[in-house]
């Protein structure tokens, strides 16, 4: 029997998430004060886009549920007049989310008493075996990670611990964990691997506003908020009985015989703080020293939707004839601005039923029932590419990109379905200046290969410029003339890179070197036909940048 200890570091009192406030400054502020100082703080600002996600997420749940649970919407008559009262600065809006922490005050308590902070205050292995408290940091087992950084690191503080422990629950790499007593899935003293954390397997898209506040309000998912949620919906916290050392889905009898299933969320504010880990964070009283982590629930993720912050692919191979599947869509490492874009202004079609589905708080926006629509906002994508099966952690993705609310809304239908042509064309173009670094490889004897060094070269170098561009569009504005100013900039950076490419390949390839074409026809491969070959693609793919060439090198180029 694990004997109780006093209860420590209360989140909701003690200053632990670090944010940016709007004046440029630093601080960390307390649970409460997180709220009472949302309207002057910017973004939570940890320096780890993970841990901004993952506290993110509790600040959501948290005023979803405040909100909820003082019926606060139904009283002003809708969620629309509710969200213009809350973007005003004023600190009677508080008052419903300040009684919710109050309310709940003692299930903040980081450490000691029978129910801390996203923890099980008894877990414990056979052996009495913890972790050192490196394995906190997800990027403990990454090939970056030292032994000599681990064996430094003998302890966190109670800040960093508490930012750690929500990062763990949403982002842990999968694995083998410690086995816990009680935990009907542990043979031979182990956890096998049930996945990643919750958010691990999803692309979140949050939209950030001028203040938290906006911020917090752009990422609620309002068709959510409901009685049903009121009552099922609950976050830990909430939740009458405590979590321990089994899966909440064990209900008892031969742990031989149990075998585990994964649980369906009830809505966004459970899975926004799913437990996937159960946890136990050791100390001497001043600081966090070891650490037991084990496996906890195991998430559902077919056709779910729970998540309101991540789009949804449809699962081609998961769908029969009787049910279309979709999962959560993680971001691609690769191309993650422009493709990501591109996603964000998809719009849903009635005759493309199997397309993939936007993330809701998107698809909440494009109604254009909530906010102005000449807002201006920034949209950040935050993922997670892991390796090795899952157990580790390779590449954290975060992008943003800055753009008026119009474009996600209907008034922006036109201005969002040219941003996309333009991704498109952009994209062609840079495909086609990988053709061309691989035909000059042609003219200097070589083989054909086809340079994708080139073309992802290029779409790296023009993000910067894309960002300025989107940032620039409204829905009022001649969308013809901003396609050609794109295009243009397109033309004139690609025509730049290419010179740099045949500057680069050699007398060999300018004379050029002779063989046979597709039909068998003997063909000369040398620079100018290369050249050729390439402006006669961009003609094709981005034909607005040819009109009034005449003009146009007279011009200044308004990206660069």
């Amino acid at each position: 029997m694990v004997e109780l200890e006093e209860p420590q570091y209360n989140l909701n009192s003690e200053c632990w998430v670090p944010v940016l406030l709007s004046s440029g400054e630093t601080t960390e502020v307390s649970l409460r004060d997180l709220f009472v100082g949302s309207y002057d703080i910017q973004a939570i600002d940890t320096g780890d886009p993970l841990q901004d996600t993952a506290i993110l997420g509790v600040a959501l749940v948290i005023l979803a549920r405040a909100t909820l649970r003082n019926n606060e919407i139904e009283n002003f008559g809708g969620s629309p007049n509710w969200i213009r009262q809350m973007r005003k600065p004023n600190a009677d809006n508080l008052s419903g989310v300040l009684q919710y922490l109050e309310e709940f005050n003692d299930r903040f308590w980081l450490l000691g008493g029978d129910r801390p902070f996203m923890q099980v205050y008894d877990l414990h292995t056979a052996r009495g075996v913890t972790k050192p408290v490196s394995r906190l940091l997800l990027d403990s087992e990454s090939e970056h990670y030292s032994l000599c950084a681990e064996k430094t690191l003998k302890s966190l503080s109670y800040a960093e611990a508490a930012r750690r422990l929500v990062t763990i629950q949403a982002y842990d790499y999968s694995g083998i964990k410690s086995g816990a007593v009680g935990d009907p899935r542990v043979r031979g003293g182990r956890g096998y691997p049930l996945g990643v954390g919750w958010y691990g397997t999803t692309g979140k898209v949050i939209i950030h506003g001028a203040n938290l506040m906006e911020t917090l309000l752009y990422n609620i998912e309002y068709a959510q908020l409901t009685e049903e949620s009121l009552e099922y919906d609950k976050p830990v916290w909430e939740r009458d009985k405590p979590d321990t050392a089994a899966p909440r889905a064990y209900t008892g009898g031969p742990a031989a015989q149990y075998k585990d299933q994964p649980v369906p969320a009830s809505g966004m504010c459970e899975i926004l703080t799913w437990q996937s880990r159960r946890v136990r964070l050791y100390h001497d009283g001043e600081r966090v020293t070891s650490v037991l982590i084990s496996n906890g629930d195991k998430w559902f993720d077919r056709n779910t939707y729970a998540d309101p912050l991540t789009g949804y692919r449809y699962s081609k191979n998961q769908s029969s004839k009787t049910e279309q599947v979709w999962m959560p869509q993680a971001h691609s490492t690769e191309r993650t601005l422009w493709r990501g874009a591109d996603a964000l202004l998809t719009r849903l079609t009635p005759e493309s039923e199997k397309q993939n589905k936007p993330a809701p708080v998107i698809r909440q926006l494009g109604l254009g029932r909530h906010f102005p629509a000449d807002a201006e906002v920034k949209v950040q994508l935050v993922g997670v590419e892991y390796g090795n099966q899952n157990a580790v952690i390779e590449n954290v993705i975060s992008d943003s990109m800055t753009l008026e609310l119009s474009l996600l809304a209907d008034e922006g239908l036109s201005v969002s379905h040219m941003v996309r042509e333009s991704i498109r064309a952009t994209m062609d173009a840079a495909i086609a200046l990988g053709q061309f670094a691989g035909q000059l490889l042609q003219a200097a004897g070589r083989e054909y290969e086809f340079r994708a060094d080139a073309t992802e070269a290029l779409l790296n170098r023009m993000e910067d410029a894309f960002r300025l561009w989107l940032a620039d569009q409204r829905a009022t504005e001649d969308i013809t003339e901003k396609k050609k100013e794109w295009q243009r900039h397109v033309h004139a950076v690609i025509k730049h890179e290419a010179d740099l490419l045949k500057d680069n390949a050699g007398p060999k390839a300018m004379v050029g070197t002779f063989g046979k074409d597709s039909s068998g026809n003997d063909v000369l491969y040398n620079v100018a036909r290369a050249e050729r070959l390439l402006f006669r693609q961009l003609l094709k793919i981005i034909p607005l940048a040819y009109q009034d060439s005449a003009s146009r090198s007279n011009r200044e180029e308004p990206y660069e």
